[in-house]
């Protein structure tokens, strides 16, 4: 089963900017908390294997997650966002070629918002929803039931 991260939080979220294929965006502090806290989710998984978008904000958050779980990140161009320059479809080929790949159970995938949702559509069947910065997404291959590990953490928290 894949574990879909989405990136933590980066510096053009909170500026609600459009970050597409734009590789540099680093995280926030906040977004290095919120991979910290899925990192902690994930540690008592068993994890054999992280995929990770190129972009700096998922690339941070899969190293921070690889760092606790003592696991090499693996950069997979498919994984990058490219914004308003690719349709609906485009994304869901990028999807399935990651799909079809023999991957071993228990894959981490760090990747973007629209990415990880239809990915989740994909596989479950459902209406695609945009996950949460630093939020775990899974889907059962045999029921095809969605699960959610956070709620990350948020500003509300006290955190800027």
């Amino acid at each position: 089963m894949i574990l879909w991260v989405r990136h933590g939080q980066s510096t053009w979220n909170v500026l609600d900017r459009l970050q597409g294929h734009e590789l540099s965006p680093p995280l926030t502090d906040l977004g290095r908390e919120q991979a910290a806290a899925a990192a902690e989710s994930l540690a008592d998984r068993r994890v054999v294997h992280i995929l990770s978008s190129p972009a700096v904000r998922a690339l941070e958050t899969a190293t921070i997650i690889g760092d606790r779980l003592d696991l090499e990140v693996q950069t997979e161009p498919l994984l990058l966002e490219k914004g308003l320059e690719e349709t609906m479809t485009s994304v869901l080929v990028r999807v399935q070629q990651i799909l079809e790949r023999d991957l071993p159970d228990d894959t981490v995938v760090v990747s973007h918002g629209d990415t990880i949702g239809l990915a989740v559509g994909l596989l479950s069947g459902q209406r695609p929803e945009l996950p949460d910065n630093g939020s775990i997404t899974s889907v059962d291959p045999e029921t095809r039931r969605i699960s959610v590990t956070g709620p990350p953490l948020t500003a509300a928290e006290g955190h800027p």
